[in-house]
């Protein structure tokens, strides 16, 4: 059992759990919690902890089940004090992993290559959209609105942040997404796929609701408060609202 919070274990937990860099780099991150935990494929899962109480629970034995599926996933057990040193909640369940962050190809996205069988040439995207949980509840509404993907500009919150990661609420691992660096390339690459674009503006013309996006079409989202960048409202096709109460 772990039981020093200076164990090298500790500390990359640490570390991806709190710094962009590290997650970077080492192209990992931390899913926390039994509903994320259940969420996450096998495939990816690099190390399991769980702390000594939770390792008891009848919880932890159906986790077994699908842990012992992949032999190669070590299952580490934290004492309580380390583990909620761990832990990056408030409550934590007791169980969290190091796990392999998924990727997606921008191209392969736009020509549909991940869902082939019911590709709709829908996408959202998000231009500095800066706080970690609107990421992830954007991510995870455009999964339940039937969007292909999530894009994100570089200005956006990191998607593996553990803040986006639980307000994904399992959505991560089904919806696909990229970064991308260049707006007016991406503007350019959804034309030549004749994929008409919208931007959520507030002197937009008509509703999100009446745009047709059933020949596909990719909404952009911008910043919290400033809104999408003028120029990349100027780029897009048409500009949509979404009426607000009182506005």
């Amino acid at each position: 059992m772990i039981t020093n919070i200076r164990n090298n274990r500790i500390k990359e937990v640490t570390a991806l759990l709190t710094k962009h860099k590290a997650r970077q780099q080492s192209g990992l991150f931390v899913v926390e919690g039994i509903r994320m935990m259940s969420e996450t494929p096998i495939s990816l899962l690099k190390e399991v902890f769980v702390s000594e109480s939770f390792s008891g629970r009848p919880e932890m034995s159906l986790m077994m089940q699908r842990f012992y599926a992949a032999a190669d996933v070590p299952v580490n057990v934290v004492s309580d004090q380390a583990f909620s040193r761990l832990s990056d909640t408030l409550h934590p369940q007791g169980i969290l992993a190091v796990a392999h962050q998924p990727s997606y190809d921008m191209e392969a996205i736009l020509d549909g290559k991940y869902n082939k069988e019911n590709f709709n040439g829908r996408f959202l995207v998000l231009e500095s959209v800066q706080d970690p949980g609107n990421v992830g509840t954007m991510l995870r509404t455009a999964e339940a609105a039937g969007m292909d993907a999530v894009l994100l500009g570089r200005g956006c919150a990191d998607i593996f942040n553990p803040k986006t990661i639980r307000s994904t609420m399992g959505s991560l691992f089904r919806q696909p997404f990229a970064y991308f660096d260049d707006m007016r390339a991406l503007l350019d690459a959804l034309g030549k796929r004749n994929i008409r674009t919208y931007a959520a503006a507030l002197d937009g013309s008509v509703e999100y609701t009446e745009a047709d996006l059933g020949k596909g079409g990719a909404v952009f989202i911008g910043n919290e408060g400033a809104g999408l960048l003028p120029e990349t409202a100027a780029g897009c096709d048409e500009r949509i609202r979404i009426p607000m109460e009182g506005m």
